[in-house]
């Protein structure tokens, strides 16, 4: 082989060898700025702890195989929160057959299951805790922007961006739910700001 040619193939070699070890880098990064959110993330729409800790792996896994697909200026936040709650999403569908299965097979009515409150909201009284238990019993298209927003602090255009739908969706649903919520608890709207004590 000639000289020449044996040094294209080292540049080549030696361009790889950075680009990999570039990847390797944000990657670490990723994992060290956005595992615990994502934990809580999924934890907050599944509650299952060991079930949020498979999933997250799972997210940082689909992540580390698609990162050289991404441009290093993307929202890196919204772009593993969309990954996680897709995950999520695909745990509760299986978890809904799974339980309409065992109903049919045992002859008993499907059970409801009552989960645990995002761990990293504090209820400071019965009027939100009240709140969150409403949030649960709420559709999945106005459950999970109510969670993104009050229990996870998601800007409108980071929710946009998770739950791939327009920015002015997010307001909507935002609002819908918070009316619906505001009459099953017979609390002016205005109240359901004690979510998290936020605004929208």
């Amino acid at each position: 082989m000639s000289s020449s040619h044996s040094n294209i193939f080292m540049g080549t070699s030696s361009s790889a060898d950075k680009a990999s070890s570039s990847t390797d880098q944000r990657t670490e990064q990723l994992v060290r700025l956005y595992y615990p959110y994502i934990v809580r993330l999924i934890q907050s729409i599944i509650h299952d702890a060991d079930e949020a800790e498979d999933l997250a792996q799972e997210t940082f896994i689909a992540a580390l195989l698609n990162i050289d697909n991404e441009s290093n200026s993307i929202n890196y936040k919204s772009w593993l929160s969309k990954i996680a709650v897709n995950k999520a999403r695909d745990l509760l569908r299986r978890r809904k057959v799974r339980q309409r299965w065992q109903g049919l097979l045992t002859g008993r009515s499907r059970q409801t299951i009552r989960g645990r409150l995002p761990e990293d909201i504090t209820l400071n009284n019965e009027t939100s805790k009240a709140l969150w238990l409403a949030v649960e019993a709420l559709p999945e298209k106005q459950r999970l922007p109510i969670i993104l927003r009050f229990g996870h602090s998601l800007s409108i255009k980071e929710i946009a961006v998770v739950l791939d739908v327009k920015e002015g969706t997010v307001h909507s649903r935002l609002y819908y739910a918070q009316k619906q919520l505001a009459r099953q608890l017979d609390l002016d709207v205005d109240a359901v700001f004690l979510l998290q004590g936020g605004q929208i």
